[in-house]
This record gives C-alpha cells, structure tokens and sequence, in this order.
C-alpha cells in the first residue's frame, strides 16, 4: 500500500469515528432527555376519578390532591371519627387507622383508643355536624368548623362549637393518608384578664 493511500485511508477512518462518537453523544443525550420526560410525565401525572357516590372529580397526584378530594377527606375522617355511639366506636377507629400514615399511626392509635375507652365507660354517643370548611392544598391541611353534638342516654347533654384540623401526607404514587387529626382548642379572652379587674 502506498503511504499516500494509507494516510488518506486512516485520515478517512478517523472521521467515521469522530462521526461515530458525535452520533452516539446524540443518541445518548436524546435517550437521556426522553427518560427524564418520561420520569416528569410518570411523577407529575395527575389521575382524575369520580367515586360512585360523590358528583365531582378529583385530582390526585405525585404529593398533590385538589382541594374538593381534600375536603371530601376530612368531612369523612371527621365524620367517621366523631359521630360515634359505644357499639360503633371500634369499627370506625379501625376504618380511620387503616387511612393513617405508618409515621403517625402509634400517636393516632392511642389517642383513638383512649377516647373509645371513656366514650364506652360513660356510655356517650356523639354527633358531627360540619359548618364551614378551610383547605390548604399547599399544606394538605383542613380546617373544619362545626357543632359536636353529646348525648348521654338519648338526652343532649352538650352541644358546642368546635373546630378541627386534619392534616394529609401524600406519597409520589398519589395514596393519601391521615397524618394527624387535632381539636384546635380556642383561648378564652376572658382567662387572660388579671383577676383584681
């Protein structure tokens, strides 16, 4: 081979693979680029479903939920957790754990049993009835103003405003679930008075 003829063939080669190189730079940037489409489309994806019972739809998704599935949430923990009677008090409890987040579940599970403990022992039935509602989508918190209405022996015995606060933790597959239910306890204006007033 003629050293003319082997400089142009090597000369020739050594472009092909710098042609080689540059296209598999490409390929692995393009590949690169559609998999993290493909991630930010798997994540960031939002499912819309509209049980049989509710009218509107919802939209869960990687830690988001809209504020009507937010508020369905809560009305349903809060309705389920405090409209009780003695016989049904364990059921309900056992429905709400099932809902609660595996960090708060001790927390939540002795405060519930506590409260079935001394609703049962006094024999008490109680009833939710919500008024107004607050969400923060942003938070994944709920706000629920109402009346807690108490019976002792089918006689009212108490019925007094409250409000509650239900928070939702919610994991990169959508599954929601209960974090932390919480009477928000309002501060007499009257207690911090000093006495010789």
């Amino acid at each position: 081979m003629a050293p003319n003829n082997a400089i142009n063939e090597r000369d020739r080669l050594q472009s092909q693979v710098r042609f080689l190189r540059v296209m598999n730079v490409g390929l692995l940037g393009m590949m690169f680029c559609g998999l993290l489409l493909l991630g930010f489309v798997v994540v960031r994806d939002t499912t819309k479903i509209v049980p049989p019972e509710v009218k509107r739809p919802y939209e869960i998704g990687s830690n988001y939920a809209n504020k009507d599935y937010l508020l369905d949430m809560a009305g349903y923990v809060l309705g389920t957790i405090l409209t009780i009677t003695p016989e049904t008090v364990d059921y309900n409890n056992k429905v709400i754990l099932k809902m609660a987040d595996p960090d708060g579940y001790a927390g939540l599970k002795t405060a519930l049993d506590a409260a079935a403990m001394r609703l049962k022992q006094e024999r008490v039935t109680t009833i939710w009835v919500p008024r107004k509602e607050e969400v923060s989508e942003q938070d994944k918190r709920v706000k629920v103003s109402g009346k807690l209405k108490t019976f002792i022996a089918d006689k009212l015995t108490s019925e007094r405003d409250k409000d509650y606060l239900v928070e939702f933790t919610i994991t990169t597959s959508g599954r929601l679930y209960v974090s932390k239910i919480e009477e928000i306890v309002k501060r007499d204006p009257s207690a911090n008075k000093p006495a010789g007033n």
